[in-house]
């Protein structure tokens, strides 16, 4: 129970910097018309739940704009933007990796952009990361 409490503290910690980043990178996806503007501020759900305890993954949805989504800028794009925040912030990842924040998933389905993002601040974070590039 204590770690459950302990890895539920945790998680909260990471989303709320995860979403702190989305939220300073949002603007491009809107100034895009990728994305309309949310109504009121997003909010994330852990993606932990399928991968697994200690895992730091968030996805996000947002209501897709008039433009078409260029799948490989936007993530390239986010990619960029999400580390240049990491680092502008100070926001330390686990064991020096290249990238703190990774977008690890990009689609849309019923008129919602889907975007998962990984904060890399632990082991089970970046073998998720791991694995999930072994499958792409």
């Amino acid at each position: 129970m204590i770690s459950k409490r302990a890895i539920s503290i945790i998680t909260n910690d990471a989303q709320k910097v995860t979403d702190a980043a989305m939220n300073d990178v949002l603007p491009i996806l809107i100034e895009r018309d990728y994305i309309e503007t949310p109504d009121s501020q997003f909010a994330s759900e852990t993606v932990a739940n399928m991968w697994g305890a200690g895992v730091m993954a968030f996805e996000y949805q947002f209501t897709v704009g008039p433009n078409k989504i260029n799948f490989d800028e936007v993530r390239w794009q986010l990619n960029s933007q999400l580390n240049t925040y990491a680092d502008q912030n100070d926001i330390q990842s686990y064991e020096d990796v290249d990238r703190i924040f990774i977008v690890t998933d990009l689609w849309t389905y019923l008129d919602q952009l889907h975007i998962d993002v990984a904060y890399v601040v632990n082991e089970s974070t970046a073998e998720y990361v791991k694995d999930l590039a072994k499958l792409s």
